[in-house]
């Protein structure tokens, strides 16, 4: 196989799928089959109407396509990503239902995962710091300058 096969950091994991079963020379039905899920699961995961598969799917589909290594991380890290949800300053409801802090850290990775990793350096900080500093460290790694975007609560 020729050219990337990886994938790039903007592609979603429908396009990611499709891509890799084109690349196995794949039919929908003939992917479904090998892999155990249903031709109609297929079509939703190619179409994005699935945005988070369950993680046996994603694992059952990687199996199917012959997905290993590198291409097999990024691969599953894609199907995690999911469809971004609006960032709210504490818990909220948004068009998709209640977004919790741990919804909003999780969104702020993946935006990060997308453009790039950047390290977070924990250097400096005890073995068992506190999550507050821990959070500072990472906030500031993924861009977020905490005291600009602080917003009352």
């Amino acid at each position: 196989m020729g050219g990337n096969t990886v994938g790039t950091a903007e592609e979603t994991f429908a396009a990611m799928v499709q891509r890799r079963r084109h690349l196995a020379n794949l039919t929908q039905e003939g992917l479904a089959e090998r892999s155990g899920l249903s031709p109609r699961s297929i079509q939703n995961l190619e179409r994005g109407r699935v945005t988070r598969p369950r993680r046996e799917s994603v694992r059952l589909l990687a199996d199917a396509l012959g997905l290993a290594g590198p291409e097999r991380a990024v691969f599953e890290h894609a199907s995690r990503l999911g469809t971004p949800t609006p960032i709210t300053a504490w818990r909220g409801v948004t068009d998709s239902g209640r977004v919790t802090m741990a919804d909003n850290l999780r969104q702020l990775v993946a935006q990060a995962g997308r453009t790039g990793w950047q390290p977070v350096d924990l250097r400096g900080l005890p073995h068992t710091a506190a999550p507050e500093d821990v959070l500072d460290r990472l906030l500031a790694a993924l861009g977020v300058d905490a005291e600009a975007d602080a917003v009352a609560v």
